[in-house]
């Protein structure tokens, strides 16, 4: 009799059966299920899943998304380490047990002095973050032009407030201060069964500042060669136990010099990449589930998506966007409002998903979108 599972969360992932299907022939009975909240927002929704806001009682849980990462952290109902669940909501903590296995990470600054003596002695920059949320909140990066702003930074860091982390239950545990580690930018979705890890795919970003914000606007997915897969693993290793099954979601940085440094993890699949996956020949997530790795044919080019994204706030007056050739995904028209530093999925104004050569700062150029389509807005 296969082990039951529940996948929790999905709206996070597309091709249901497929991924069913999977983790059935590795010997899982697997169902998902999906908060209530999600039902309206969700264009696959099917009443072959079960809606609740909790755990079914006496289940095992693999959880998909923040929100039901916050209940297996609460009911203690899932297949995945403590370690693992709570280096998902504090980064001092995923810093410091990588850390201690020897892995490179950023360093933490103890003080702000610490920081400022490090930006100005060091030529260095530093990242302020809140400790324990996700998707770029309150994210800002700092140098000798915006220090005095530092303590500032600090502060709205530390007091996060909206309505997804009241929703998703997560609590705000004040802010961290990093170094900003320079190189290349990377995120991955790894699957780790029982031991065995699986690639679901490696993609390089251009990441660009908007008011100090890091902002993703191109995602390719692209090769992992064998020192990639060998770091993931160790971390994966450091994070998870033998007999955990779960999705396992990291950012990283690419130093050159053959080390890899990893900023952010999450214990569910990565978010916004619903229109990539779409374009891919197979489903990722059910390949990885049975160990198969995707593959990278780059023959015409990699697939890319671009993300446009707004440079200011406002309501957008003019929604020619003049988007590149490719498969079209328009999220905001005439009239509708957008924020001035985006940090989530929700505030991408169109997707773009294409085949192209390795992108670079100069193309992430014209995804940018500013005053010549968005009149100023300032709150009454």
């Amino acid at each position: 009799m296969p082990k039951k599972i529940i996948l929790a969360g999905a709206s996070s992932v597309m091709g249901h059966e497929k991924i069913i299907e999977a983790f059935s022939s590795i010997g899982m009975d697997a169902t998902f299920i999906e908060a209530p909240f999600v039902k309206k927002y969700f264009k696959d929704a099917s009443d072959k899943f079960i809606y609740t806001e909790n755990l079914p009682p006496e289940t095992k849980a693999i959880p998909l998304s923040e929100y039901w990462i916050s209940q297996c952290i609460k009911t203690k109902q899932c297949a995945i380490s403590e370690r693992a669940l709570k280096a998902s909501r504090s980064k001092k903590f995923l810093y410091e047990i990588l850390k201690t296995a020897g892995i490179k990470t950023p360093e933490i600054f103890t003080s702000l002095e610490d920081a400022r003596n490090f930006i100005l002695n060091d030529n260095g920059k530093a990242i302020v973050k809140p400790e324990g949320l996700f998707s770029g909140y309150a994210v800002k990066t700092v140098g000798e032009e915006n220090l005095n702003n530092l303590e500032e930074l600090v502060l709205k860091a530390s007091d996060v407030h909206n309505n997804a982390i009241k929703i998703f239950g997560i609590e705000s545990k004040g802010a961290l201060v990093t170094e900003l580690i320079s190189g290349n930018e990377y995120s991955t979705d790894l699957f780790f069964c029982r031991g065995r890890l699986s690639l679901v795919r490696l993609s390089k970003k251009v990441v660009v500042e908007i008011h100090g914000t890091p902002c993703t606007v191109i995602c390719q997915l692209v090769p992992c060669g064998e020192s990639f897969f060998e770091q993931m693993s160790k971390w994966c290793r450091v994070l998870f136990d033998d007999g955990d099954v779960s999705f396992a979601q990291f950012d990283f940085i690419d130093c050159g010099d053959g080390q890899l440094v990893p900023i952010d993890f999450a214990c569910r699949v990565g978010g916004g990449m619903t229109e990539l996956f779409g374009e891919c020949e197979s489903n990722v997530y059910a390949d990885a589930v049975v160990g198969k790795q995707y593959e990278v044919r780059a023959s015409k080019g990699y697939l890319t998506q671009l993300n446009y994204v707004p440079t200011k706030s406002g309501i957008i007056e003019k929604d020619d966007y003049n988007l590149a050739e490719g498969k079209q995904f328009i999220y905001k028209h005439k009239g509708d409002f957008v924020p001035e530093s985006p940090s989530s999925v929700a505030s991408r104004i169109a997707v773009v998903i294409k085949k192209a050569p390795l992108a670079t700062a100069k193309d992430a150029e014209k995804l940018l979108i500013g005053e010549e389509r968005i009149k100023f807005w300032k709150k009454k």
